[in-house]
C-alpha cells in the first residue's frame, strides 16, 4: 500500500496523507458510493511515519468526498 503525503498545516503541526487501498480490499466510497480508493488522514509530527492501523478508517474516492464527510 503506498501512503503520500497531500498536505501540510506548520501551525497545527500535522499532515495530511493519503493511503491507497489495494483492488481486493476496495469498498464503496463512504460519503457518495462510488468505488471507494483511498484512506484519508491527519498525522500529528510526533508519530509521522510510524506503523498505524489504516484498516479502520473508511474508503473515499477522492480527497473531496473525505472532506465533505468530515
Amino acid at each position: 500500500m503506498k501512503t503520500t503525503q497531500l498536505e501540510r498545516d506548520p501551525f497545527a503541526r500535522a499532515t495530511m496523507m493519503r493511503q491507497t487501498v489495494p483492488i481486493q480490499d476496495r469498498k464503496s466510497c463512504a460519503w457518495c458510493g462510488q468505488p471507494g480508493k483511498y484512506r484519508y488522514r491527519w498525522e500529528s509530527d510526533s508519530i509521522l511515519n510510524r506503523a498505524s492501523n489504516w484498516d479502520t478508517l473508511p474508503q473515499f474516492c477522492s480527497i473531496g468526498c473525505h472532506r465533505t464527510y468530515n
